[in-house]
């Protein structure tokens, strides 16, 4: 030992002398001692070494001990002294105490001086001591308490170190001096003690929460008796973080009235939104949606108490204000404004009627005296948009009115669905009013134009509801227009302006006109951001127009000026570059504006390069991308932050109380879209090369005006230029206008090279002064562009520039080392002066994750804040964290933002063509690591920001550079391990990391290196789920792990490596995160639920594949039972915890078998069960599962139905049986438990065996197949066994008896059949005998059906058997059902039935699978002609294929592909049969089976070769068919790609095999091509083709051209032409439709200018009605021919209702006698019409429908005004309406028409082809006249409303005004402006085709007469203004045309 320290030694041992005068003499030689450097020095050093642990050398703890006893020595004497003494003795008593702990206190500041020596478990536990005994805390409890503020919580190390139970004793200490208000201790202090500990207790452990709420409870109720508002600000900053309402009333009471300091009221604010967010979480407003209150009626009085002080607090600030001097802020703060919105929208559902209520700020703080609580009546006159709108009259002063505007404006943008359709007008016309007298009162126009924004949005999102008031709101949206245009040149209003103009664009509220283009291509205001971002949103919207002046403004320019007239692209490019500004003023030396601002993310680029371009709001759209204008101006900062992990936590709370409503997703009507590929662009050279000079000029401007050594420009703008110009470039290289490396050549990449390097030559000569100043902090990364620009802009990059940024960045580290080691030797009692330095730590030793953390040599931290500093700072050092910024300075954060952007620079792909290399960046970045300390700070976040950004996202680190960089991850684990923000921060910085393994390719000799990499990883996670089992981690940090933990499963998902050491067992990554199910922390619980869809789904190529059977059963298993465990250690909670935590356990098993059953097929049902389970065994409230069940209601999979009725809220258990009966009794029958079948019977009070009956198709499905099944399998057998027995007791009289059975049998085959198939489960590798057809398509994942299921093998067997047992001579089933074809058709409808029904992948597999297996049977006996029905089961088979190709998911997944391979290998059956059977029976079918098939080739690679063999079958390999070479020359062209050669080659020799064809050969040829509506892109081949053709014969369309002068009528240019529109009209509905347009567009180039109108004068006759007509003479014949035409096709329409009702019908008409008659005399025809319907035709004759009685409200309907009233976008409703009422007003007579009743409800097109059948059916029974009047009243009505004209929307008459001729896009398109016609196109198209059928009908003389009259007779049907019919008719053919004609053209 040293004399130093034995002569401290000495002096310790002298202060435990008994004499006091010698105690006084060692104190004064102590503090002596202590201040020696040489004792302070060997006492560090002895305190430091981990050896002396066991020696007996003198410690800084040692010492500490021996004050300790000298403490308590003199305390003891204290508290024996006489208590009746003189004052002066007392005087000296308490000079006496305050000397003693004064000694204690400088003796830990000179400890801790220079970093924490003491330990903290010590010095806590004496300090607690101390405060805990009442004498000594009244002595010293005053310098304790600030030993403890300034000493122990200030210290970060302190901070970490204190365990949950020291915490714990520490907040029950002071929260018993608070209550018992200690005069020994200064109130404010012990409440700054306070809030101090309740951070830390929130921060760094868990379960202290009723302590806090009942300390809270009991300290706040009291604060009116507080004089003291520093203590009230302290407390209540404390409160913020734990809540409850009972105090709400205390604090209302503080904040009306005890005037508090904007600091408390800032507090106070907080609370209550606090409040307002646990109470109401996102909005909810009732119970019933997620709200939430103890006492819902006392808090609902709660809120209207804060409502009526927050109403005051705003009208005391305007009061303030209007008689305060000089100039003063008006707005309210935002906080404040937040808050009353919140209040609002909670009390504006309530009425506004008077209340009487109890004060609550009464009734709280006077609980125990009722009679003295007031009863006062409150009435809310501003709880209603009618008071607000009061509040915001234009005569009100500016500090009246700007609140309320504040407060509006923040009400509709957090709640816009609270703004009611009737408030919209009144209000959007008093901000309309405010906003055009804002120039006489300019103070309040920046809030009208931020109110008015809101409203816009608001707008936008409930217009579907506001239809009432479109009139009066487009006239006030376009005075507001008008006025924001007029305020953009303000410098008060610019911005605000063009943002407001902006969002009325976005949301399309009014269109944009010439005024708004001029405000970018003048001088009315400078390029930013905000216009910028309103250019940008135009050019999304709308095409832009070539010029903004008028064609007569136009014309007077070229008179005068005799030049090219102004285009407004070239204005907008000159705008944005500012080149008019920088020519007028050549000699300026200032670099242009665009580069002095920042535009974020690429902006100007962008919006640059789409102006170059024909089509610019495509190029911009593209562009875009995935970004939307707001995104450019989105700024973060703590605060949005923090109101984000708010909203998520609110969010997380609704999710599990399942209040929480699924999303909706907003629909854009116009096509904003994103790409999905890469379109053709068409840029427009003269303007892309003016942009290239203007940049180039930009950037000679900014060189000549540039210097290293000036400061005039910033150096920021060579960085920004040199960005703008690679911007552009890699805009068009995004576009695939420029390739990568011809952009690397081109003059704009040489100019922005050269300005980088020149800004290398100042970063070169600037070095060392960069390093003592922060102007290094101008450099920034470039992160935030799009990756071709990121990698140009880096591309211009020199060497020298990245190796004086690393050199810089050492530089820096270096200085901050050194800055940080400079010792302060100031005198530690000097409190003003006290600093301290970092310890440095000298052991190097190997440092264990594990160890308890009190050991020496982990006591190493950063040093304490100053004295000073904790005693002002409302944040003490200890409450900030060590990732917190306020410990770096301008230039530690400089050093990051290089350290940043050198990452980014050495995260770039290797072989990238840069002329640095990324490894060497790399390596020089990981050279860093040697320099660093970990417990500075600065080092600490370098080190996390190179674990974050090294790991880069397009290219993996080496072995070697990965291994560097996690070498010092166990030192900093270590370190930092009781921090628990570091640990989570560290564990996020890690999942860059983790995510890099998944992205490194496995190549053999790096799988060692990386075992090592992955081992280091998995060893920290490891060491972290060992921490967080035994409760040293935060729930902060084990949410932190569990994202790990998901980033390992993502890229390991079976866990073949991803397996963590827990101590002594082994677990799987999955296993481990399953276990977080049953965290104590409910956040953990929620996040671990969420997350469940990882353990069964894996990121694919092609998106999410489900992982193997094996793991996802294992999954559930761990799921469920740690679910469980978790519902289970709910019991040990505290009482006042477990309602709470019961509710918490419940929600999370309830969202984990939710996650289960929406990710996992194969655990679906296990999942239900496991749900049922636990309803019974955890007594899970019905409600909640309900709510859960209301949620799954959004998948069709799961009704309500689908669970027990005791879940369902079913009234009883009769109408459960009622509903389920007929899957219950099947199961019971099999059960043999005929009792409960019985008692099913009563309770339905039906006869059971009637039940029986009914259900006897799914009994015989539980019995047949085990008849079938052979072999001697003990189960089999068992089965078989039981299956007879129950068919015996069937068979017995007393139930159904042998001749019931057989009948039913019979009667119910079709059904039986049916449910067999049902029941088909094929396993993958089953061993059957049979199995080969289906077994390739099952899958190893395909969940079970519910029982019984069987395979293939075994459902054939049993209809063999089925067959057997019905047919004594062995024919097969499929023979028995041809003997009614009906049944087939009935079988075939059931199962696709089936499959449309389902929405689950696997079962509507299963179904095909099904499917497949019938029609195999079928195909197999089609030669035999299937009873007559082989036509139409060819043609259904066909068409059902057809419409499930076409219906595939997009992207595919491993089922949806399996599915298409079924699909396409048995429609290659059905070919085959069809082409060896029937000759004829593809003819008509074959383009749709092509064009089908032909797509698959395209999109869909999987199936490429299956499909292209059965097209080579089709087209190559059966040429003999000469049906199939007839058809295949009329089919459309194949596609010109490798794959179709020898197709088209094939084709091309049949179509030409008679030679070559001339040009009218050529148009007659794809003229003659058979069309399908449902396939309306089919046409493309053929478009291109006869594009082709045309080009080629250019000498011969003179020739055609002068034959359609002679005769237009046959001319075949004009059937040309109307068919291209025809093929426009079609496409232009259709989402891929633009490829047509293009190419139709091409067709009409190459044709030429067409004259519209003689074209559109030739109206084509509707074939069906010509048809018709020409066959039959008889009217109802012709109806009939009409209607099972329009039934023939409905019997292929894609929806299966369709298909039902169209079955039924055709049942029925052919049935009755005119049904019978029509088909003997179409016996004749030659038309295979009645060949497809067979199955539907009847030997027996259908009863007649006998006369309806009509009533006469079925009268009154059809006479109704709204029956004929079309509203916008209401065609069907209203044509199936109308049909309907027709049908049932009695004038429909015919019994066929009558028939189509069932069809007509589901499907309009047929609707349409019926309307004028009905109305012609009526005129013809019309026999006195009044039919003929009514008709002829409303149609005439409906025709006069089309040709009324729409008003146009006025204009506001200012100088803004637009005018009303229309402008002109860039490709001479009419921009329509004015409102669109009221009725719908296609209702006018219906009407008119009833007129125009009836004009070809002739009409008889009277009505019953056999005589007609003339033609002329013949167009007065009904009795209408044929003037105001012809008009419709032309607009609507001339609205057509353009549009027709446009569209291609704009392609």
């Amino acid at each position: 030992m040293s004399l130093a320290l034995q002569e401290l030694l000495l002096c310790c041992r002298g202060l435990e002398n008994e004499k006091a005068t010698e105690r006084k003499k060692e104190v004064d030689r102590f503090r002596r001692l202590i201040r020696s450097p040489d004792t302070v020095e060997e006492l560090d050093r002895t305190s430091g070494c981990k050896a002396s642990k066991g020696s007996k050398q003198l410690t800084w703890d040692a010492v500490f001990r021996f004050l300790q006893k000298f403490l308590q020595k003199e305390t003891e004497l204290l508290k024996s002294g006489k208590a009746n003494v003189s004052a002066t003795t007392q005087a000296n008593r308490q000079k006496k105490m305050q000397e003693i702990s004064s000694l204690m206190k400088y003796f830990i500041r000179c400890a801790n001086q220079r970093g924490p020596k003491l330990k903290c478990a010590e010095l806590l536990s004496h300090v607690v001591e101390v405060l805990q005994n009442q004498f000594s805390c009244g002595a010293y409890g005053e310098d304790y308490s600030s030993i403890l503020l300034k000493d122990v919580l200030s210290v970060r190390k302190y901070w970490c170190e204190m365990s949950q139970q020291q915490w714990h004793s520490l907040l029950e200490l002071y929260c018993g001096l608070f209550n018992r208000r200690s005069k020994s201790i200064n109130r404010v202090q012990v409440s700054r003690i306070l809030y101090t500990v309740v951070w830390g207790c929130c921060v760094q452990t868990e379960g202290l929460s009723h302590t806090l709420f009942n300390f809270f409870l009991k300290a706040l109720s009291n604060t009116r008796e507080e004089r003291q508002l520093m203590v009230l600000e302290n407390l209540v900053s404390a409160v913020n973080v734990f809540l409850r309402s009972e105090v709400l009333s205390a604090m209302l009471c503080v904040y009306t009235q005890m005037r508090p300091s904007s600091a408390l009221k800032d507090e106070l604010v907080k609370f209550f939104q606090l409040q307002i967010c646990v109470h109401h979480p996102k909005g909810a407003k009732t119970l019933e949606t997620g709200a939430h209150a103890e006492d819902w009626v006392r808090w609902q009085g709660q809120l209207c108490a804060l409502y009526d002080a927050l109403v005051s607090e705003i009208s005391q600030i305007g009061s303030r204000g209007k008689y305060a001097t000089g100039s003063r802020h008006i707005a309210v703060k935002e906080n404040l404004i937040e808050l009353t919105a919140d209040v609002c929208h909670q009390l504006f559902s309530q009425s506004t009627h008077v209340q009487e209520v109890t004060s609550s700020v009464c009734r709280d703080t006077q609980r125990d005296s009722p009679q003295s609580c007031k009863r006062r009546r409150i009435e809310q006159p501003l709880t209603n948009w009618e008071g607000i709108r009061s509040k915001l009259q234009p005569h009100h002063n500016d500090f009246d009115i700007i609140p309320w505007l504040q407060v509006a404006a923040a009400l509709i943008s957090r709640y816009p669905w609270i703004l009611p359709v009737d408030e919209l007008v009144p209000l959007l016309g008093l901000l309309c009013q405010l906003q055009g007298e804002q120039q006489r009162r300019g103070e309040r126009g920046p809030y009208v134009l931020r109110c008015l924004r809101e409203l816009a949005l608001c707008h936008a999102t409930g217009s579907s509801n506001a239809s009432a008031h479109t009139a009066e709101l487009a006239r006030l949206w376009a005075r507001v227009w008008a006025l924001a245009l007029r305020g953009v040149g303000s410098a008060q209003t610019g911005t605000l302006s063009l943002e407001l103009l902006r969002t009325i664009v976005q949301e399309s509220l009014e269109p944009v006109d010439r005024e708004f283009w001029k405000v970018f291509s003048g001088a009315v205001c400078k390029p930013s951001l905000v216009g910028a971002l309103s250019l940008a949103q135009a050019l999304l919207k709308c095409s832009v127009p070539k010029s903004v002046h008028s064609r007569d403004v136009i014309s007077g320019v070229l008179m005068e000026t005799g030049g090219e007239p102004p285009i407004l692209r070239d204005s907008v490019i000159s705008w944005l570059l500012m080149n008019e500004h920088n020519e007028e003023t050549e000699e300026n030396c200032r670099p242009h504006l665009i580069i002095t601002r920042d535009f974020p993310l690429n902006l100007i680029p962008r919006i640059l390069v789409s102006l170059t371009l024909k089509d610019s709001r495509a190029g911009l759209t593209f562009l875009m991308g995935s970004l939307k204008p707001e995104s450019f101006s989105s700024q973060s900062s703590p605060l949005t932050e923090a109101k984000d992990t708010l909203g998520e936590v609110e969010s997380l709370f609704l999710q599990f109380s399942f209040d929480d409503t699924p999303p909706s997703t907003k629909v854009t009507a116009d096509g904003d879209g994103v790409y999905s590929e890469k379109p053709q662009f068409t840029v427009i050279p003269a303007l892309r090369s003016k942009l290239d000079l203007s940049l180039l000029s930009v950037a000679e401007q900014l060189f000549n005006c540039y210097s290293p050594d000036s400061s005039n420009t910033p150096h920021e703008c060579v960085l920004r230029c040199a960005s703008l110009l690679t911007g552009v470039l890699a805009a068009y290289v995004c576009m695939g206008l420029l390739t990568e490396e011809e952009a690397c050549r081109s003059p704009l990449f040489l100019k922005a090279k050269a300005l980088v390097q020149e800004f290398s030559h100042y970063l070169s000569t600037a070095k060392s002064r960069l390093a003592e100043n922060d102007t290094i902090t101008s450099i920034q990364s470039d992160d935030k562009v799009s990756t071709i620009s990121r990698i140009l802009f880096m591309k211009t990059l020199p060497v020298r520039l990245l190796n004086d940024l690393c050199d810089i960045s050492k530089l820096l580290l270096s200085n901050s080392s050194k800055k940080d080691h400079t010792v302060m030797e100031n005198d530690p009692m000097d409190e003003d002066q006290v600093d301290t330095s970092r310890n440095q730590t000298d052991n190097q030793e190997e440092i264990d994750l594990f160890e308890d953390g009190d050991e020496t040599h982990l006591s190493t931290s950063r040093p304490c804040q100053s004295n000073d500093e904790a005693c002002d700072s409302k944040f003490s050092t200890g409450t900030k964290s060590a990732l917190s910024e306020e410990h770096l300075s301008r230039q530690d954060l400089a050093f990051l933002s290089v350290l940043g952007f050198l990452s980014l620079c050495g995260s770039s792909e290797l072989n990238g063509g840069f002329s640095f290399k990324p490894l060497d960046t790399q390596r020089k970045l990981l050279k860093l690591l040697d320099l660093t300390d970990f417990s500075q700070m600065l080092h600490l976040h370098m080190y996390l920001s190179l674990l974050k950004k090294l790991p880069a996202e397009v290219s993996s680190l080496d072995p070697e550079e990965f291994d560097t960089l996690l070498r010092p991850l166990a030192d900093v684990c270590s370190l930092y391990r009781q921090d628990q923000e570091v640990c989570a921060a560290v564990l996020r910085s890690l999942l860059p990391s983790i995510r890099c393994l998944g992205r490194t390719p496995p190549v053999s000799e790096q799988d060692d290196d990386l075992a090592h990499i992955k081992g280091t990883l998995l060893t920290v996670v490891s060491g972290f789920c060992i921490l967080g089992k035994s409760g040293k981690c935060t729930s902060a940090v084990r949410v932190a792990l569990m994202q790990c933990l998901l980033a390992l499963l993502e890229v390991d998902p079976r866990c073949k490596w991803a397996t963590l050491t827990l101590r002594d067992e082994e677990l799987p990554v999955s296993v481990v995160l399953s276990a977080h199910l049953a965290d104590p922390h409910h956040h953990v619980c929620m996040l671990a639920a969420l997350s469940v869809e990882s353990l069964f789904l894996k990121n694919g190529p092609e998106g999410k594949m489900m992982l193997p059977m094996k793991n996802q059963q294992t999954a559930f298993e761990n799921i469920y039972l740690k679910a469980q465990e978790g519902m289970s250690g709910q019991k040990s909670c505290p009482s006042e915890d477990l309602p709470d935590e019961t509710f918490n356990r419940r929600a999370t098993l309830l969202i984990s078998v939710s996650m289960v059953i929406s990710c996992s097929p194969v655990c679906e049902k296990q999942a239900l069960f496991a749900l049922f389970q636990s309803y019974k065994e955890n007594s899970i409230d019905e409600q909640l599962i309900n709510k859960w069940l209301n949620q799954k209601q959004s998948d069709s999979r799961y009704t309500l139905q689908s669970v027990p009725y005791t879940l369902l809220g079913f009234c009883s258990l009769d109408e459960f049986y009622r509903s389920s009966y007929h899957v219950l009794i099947p199961h019971l029958v099999f059960l043999n438990d005929f009792e409960e079948v019985k008692s099913i019977g009563n309770h339905l009070a039906q006869d059971w065996k009637q039940l029986l009956a009914d259900c006897f198709p799914k009994i015989m499905v539980n019995i047949l197949p085990h008849f079938a099944l052979a072999g001697q399998d003990t189960h089999v057998a068992q089965q078989r066994d039981k299956a007879h027995r129950v068919y015996d007791i069937l068979k017995d009289s007393n139930f159904l008896g042998k001749q019931q059975i057989d009948s039913l049998i019979c009667n119910n085959l079709a059904d039986i059949v049916v449910e067999l198939l049902m029941t088909l489960h094929e396993t993958a590798g089953g061993a059957s005998a049979d199995s080969g057809d289906l077994q390739k398509f099952t899958g190893e994942l395909d969940p079970a059906p519910n029982p019984p299921f069987f395979s293939s093998y075994v459902v054939k067997a049993t209809l063999d058997y089925l067959s057997k047992c019905h047919s004594a001579n062995h024919k097969s089933l499929v023979t028995i059902l041809s003997k009614t074809p009906m049944s087939i058709q009935r079988i075939l409808i059931a199962i696709c039935q089936k499959a449309a029904e389902t929405t689950n992948a696997y079962e509507r597999h299963r179904i095909l699978m099904m499917y497949h297996l019938f029609v195999s049977l079928l195909l197999r006996e089609v030669k035999d002609g299937l009873g007559g029905a082989w036509a139409f089961v060819l043609w259904d088979i066909i068409y059902t294929l057809i419409h499930h190709i076409n219906s595939r998911s997009c992207p595919q997944d491993e089922v949806s592909s399996r599915s298409l391979s079924l699909c396409c290998e048995l429609l290659s059956l059905v070919c085959q049969t069809a082409v060896e059977y029937c000759d004829d029976a593809l003819e008509s079918h074959l383009q749709v089976i092509v064009a089908t098939l032909t797509a698959q080739v395209t999109e869909q690679s999987a199936i490429s070769q299956q499909v292209l063999r059965l097209l080579r079958f089709l087209v190559i390999e059966n040429l003999e068919n000469s049906m199939l070479r007839k058809s295949i020359p009329l089919l459309e062209p194949f596609p010109d790609r490798p794959n179709f050669r020898e197709l088209r080659a094939a084709q091309h020799a049949l179509k030409y095999s008679s030679g070559a064809f001339s040009l009218r050969q050529e148009i007659e040829h794809f003229l003659s091509v058979t069309s399908c509506d449902s396939l309306p892109l089919a046409p493309l081949e053929g478009l291109k083709d006869l594009k082709r053709q045309l080009h080629s014969h250019k000498q011969q369309i003179g020739q055609l051209l002068k034959e359609c002068h002679a005769d237009p009528a046959s001319c075949i240019l004009v059937k040309l032409v109307l068919n291209l529109l025809q093929l426009c009209k079609i496409a232009a509905n259709h989402p891929g439709g633009g490829d047509i347009l293009k190419a139709v567009g091409r067709c009409l180039g190459e044709l030429g200018p067409v004259d519209l109108s003689s074209i559109a004068l030739h109206h084509g006759k509707d074939q069906l009605y010509a048809r018709a007509a020409h066959m039959f003479q008889d009217v109802p014949l012709q109806w009939i021919f009409i209607i099972l035409n329009c039934m023939d096709n409905a019997l292929t329409h894609h929806s299966i209702t369709v298909r039902q009702a169209a079955g039924v019908c055709l049942k029925d008409i052919l049935a009755t006698q005119s049904g019978l008659d029509f088909g003997e005399m179409y016996k004749s025809k030659r038309d295979p019409l009645l060949a497809y319907l067979n199955p539907f035709r009847s030997a027996k004759r259908r009863e007649p429908i006998m006369t309806m009685e009509v009533s006469s409200e079925s009268r009154d309907r059809l006479d109704g005004s709204d029956l004929w009233l079309v509203t916008p976008g209401g065609h069907k409703d209203w044509l199936k309406n109308l049909c309907m009422a027709l049908l049932d007003s009695g004038g429909v007579r015919n019994e066929a028409l009558l028939l189509t009743r069932p069809l007509c409800e589901v499907n309009t097109d047929f609707c349409q082809r019926m309307l004028p059948l009905f109305v012609h059916d009526i005129l013809l029974g019309d026999v006195e006249g009044s039919w003929r009047q009514l008709l002829s009243t409303h149609i005439q009505s409906f025709f006069s409303q089309y040709r009324r004209p729409s008003t146009p929307t006025s204009r506001p008459t200012t100088p803004t005004s637009r005018p009303t001729t229309p402008m002109l896009s860039d490709s001479g398109n009419i921009i329509d402006v004015a409102n669109q016609s009221q009725i719908d196109k296609t209702s006018l198209r219906s009407m008119l085709a009833v007129i125009d059928y009836l004009r070809q009908q002739s009409r008889p003389v009277a009505p019953g007469s056999n005589e007609y009259g003339t033609v002329c007779d013949s167009n007065f049907w009904l009795d209408l203004n044929y003037l105001e019919v012809a008009g419709a008719a032309q607009k609507r053919e001339k609205e057509e045309m353009v549009r027709a004609t446009r569209e291609p053209v704009d392609g």
